[in-house]
């Protein structure tokens, strides 16, 4: 490739990323979310719904945190999913002693049990008792007693959905601090997007809406063939720029373990792969030039230093995009409480770039039908 070719390249890739992260990333780093109103004492009733399939141990350890929430209204209704282990008997040990906890329980015919959760989750909203869902999962665990109250805080005319933040548990070890890391910078791309008024995604562990956007859609019958995209192509389907806002105080935040191996990792990012295929164009187009310029950015540049084609030039260029980037999401992962992971950006970042390459298979040729 001629040297100004590729120094002219080089540059593009740069602007793209200080578009990215200078413009549309930079808003969610100054976003300052509006105060918790806990004054309401009354509050809108909101049903809870929980997708278990053998989910014995994670309802044992994490339901408590969920029964106890410090909120006036409100159900915690948990589809047990066909499970064979013993999840049934630790619902209804629980309520015996929280009547606000409800169950259904969904059975099939030997070998007919739908993949992922979307059934049961739409099993789950038809029998809510009220009107505002806020979902999550059997393994996550509420960052405090007023999560239900601070994801209800940002319902109201004309925000009928809340995208909220669910980080991974804090573990030993690369593996993590990557997942960790790679939980940030998603969540830094979809909430920039829904400030920006183009909300495309969010994450089933920690959202809230009104059940009627759920109806209004159609429920999930228009990607009804792909196992997954209970939550994003949702979000995607139904969501605009009225309709839709961001919860990200401390206290709303829902956690979950992480996968404890890299074999792990891969088949669920290889299943969100495949669902981003069906995202609407525009956003395809934008989550497109973002990870091309990304990759296309550290490749460049180690490529004109290598040839030695205008080597200042595109050192000034590169460690003024580095510092803009590095500073953007030292911002935001402080406001997420994950300020362990900033001294490591820079290194995640570049390392970031064999992610695109491992995972492009199953972007072009996976398949949507596959869940576990």
């Amino acid at each position: 490739m001629p040297g100004m070719l590729l120094l002219s390249i080089f540059i593009i890739t740069a602007i793209l990323q200080t578009i990215y992260w200078g413009v549309i990333f930079f808003r969610f780093a100054l976003h300052h979310p509006k105060e918790t109103n806990t004054g309401n004492a009354r509050g809108f009733p909101i049903s809870v719904v929980i997708c278990a399939y053998n989910e014995e141990e994670n309802l044992r350890k994490h339901l408590p945190a969920i029964l106890a929430q410090e909120y006036p209204n409100f159900e915690v209704l948990i589809v047990n999913d066909d499970s064979t282990d013993g999840s049934g008997a630790v619902i209804e040990e629980f309520q015996q002693s929280f009547p606000h906890l409800r169950s259904i329980r969904l059975d099939y015919p030997e070998g007919k049990k739908t993949k992922g959760k979307k059934n049961a989750l739409s099993e789950g909203i038809k029998n809510s008792s009220y009107e505002t869902i806020l979902v999550t999962d059997a393994d996550c665990h509420p960052a405090s007693e007023q999560w239900i109250q601070t994801m209800a805080s940002h319902i109201e005319v004309p925000k009928t959905i809340g995208l909220g933040y669910a980080p991974y548990e804090f573990r030993k070890g690369f593996l993590n601090v990557f997942i960790r890391f790679e939980t940030i910078y998603t969540a830094i791309q979809y909430m920039s997007f829904a400030l920006w008024g183009s909300p495309y995604m969010g994450v089933g562990r920690n959202m809230i809406y009104k059940k009627e956007l759920f109806y209004k859609v159609g429920g999930f019958k228009s990607h009804e063939h792909v196992a997954s995209g209970d939550d994003d192509l949702f979000v995607n389907a139904i969501a605009n720029r009225s309709n839709t806002g961001i919860v990200i105080q401390e206290g709303s935040f829902m956690y979950s373990p992480p996968m404890g191996t890299w074999g792990e990792y891969y088949r669920q990012k290889s299943r969100h792969m495949t669902t981003g295929r069906h995202y609407k164009p525009l956003h395809q187009i934008l989550l497109g030039l973002l990870s091309l310029s990304h990759f296309g950015f550290y490749i460049l540049a180690g490529l004109l230093w290598l040839s030695g084609i205008s080597t200042i030039f595109a050192s000034v260029v590169f460690l003024a995009t580095i510092l803009l980037k590095t500073t953007v999401f030292s911002i935001i992962a402080l406001r997420l409480n994950e300020r362990r992971i900033i001294p490591y950006f820079l290194l995640l970042d570049v390392i970031y770039i064999l992610y695109y390459v491992i995972l492009a298979p199953a972007l072009a040729w996976g398949k949507t039908d596959r869940w576990k």
